[in-house]
């Protein structure tokens, strides 16, 4: 119950428990004779939305990556986009367009020479419509490891024999979202074999075949590329 002397208004901040059914009522000073109670209006508070944020690669980010940082609010239109970095001091500095970060709508991406093992981001929206604003994102922090170097396998041990397959196999620990490319000896880098998958199949095996074979791979745009694999050997024999 509030009471409020002389105001026909009442005005207070709201919680989402302060939902429910309000009456009101006038009382009269000067005899305490009071009104009847006025029908009811029915208040409900919502929660404000909340901005989700997720990190392109979605796995771990390696040294020399960029990173693209997207802020998603559900269940309404015309949000701008605030983003925030962890400062060195431990507070937070909002992050606006700069040789280092690129602001495009919903997305930031961060040049790779400033992605830092450790930086923690977080977004929020803002419109001019009610709600104004949403509640602040959950922090992400970025994990930036080492390039990695895949692992090149064959599926034939020893000599290949001629008019016989061999798979080659580029292993990779992460390899969700990535793409392969192969490279021979006899090939400039420029002319590598992309099927795109981590095998590489060599449906029967001829003289011409027999050489040195590398494997790298590669993901997002511009594409980001490990080291080439150590270099296998592939031996042809008639017998």
């Amino acid at each position: 119950v509030h009471s409020s002397d002389n105001k026909t208004e009442y005005s207070f901040s709201v919680v989402e428990s302060d939902s429910g059914k309000y009456t009101c009522r006038g009382e009269r000073r000067s005899d305490s004779q009071r009104s009847e109670i006025s029908d009811a209006v029915t208040l409900i508070v919502s929660a404000l939305p909340r901005a989700t944020l997720t990190v392109e690669p979605e796995s771990s980010v390696f040294t020399g990556e960029s990173v693209t940082l997207k802020c998603e609010i559900k269940g309404y239109v015309g949000w701008t986009y605030q983003w925030y970095k962890q400062a060195p001091w431990g507070g937070w500095t909002a992050v606006s367009q700069s040789v280092y970060h690129t602001v495009n709508r919903d997305t930031l991406t961060i040049r790779a020479d400033t992605v830092i093992n450790g930086d923690q981001y977080w977004c929020r929206g803002e419109r001019h419509d009610r709600p104004t604003s949403s509640q602040n994102s959950s922090s992400v922090t970025l994990t930036v490891n080492e390039k990695p170097k895949p692992e090149l396998t064959s599926s034939h041990k020893g000599a290949a024999l001629i008019g016989n397959p061999v798979v080659l196999y580029c292993e990779l620990d992460q390899s969700a979202g990535w793409r392969f490319y192969w490279s021979k000896h006899t090939q400039s880098p420029e002319n590598e074999t992309k099927p795109e998958t981590h095998s590489y199949t060599i449906s029967s095996v001829s003289v011409s075949d027999g050489g040195q074979y590398w494997c790298r791979a590669g993901r997002g745009t511009p594409v980001y590329y490990t080291h080439y694999s150590d270099a296998l050997w592939i031996n042809t024999t008639g017998e």
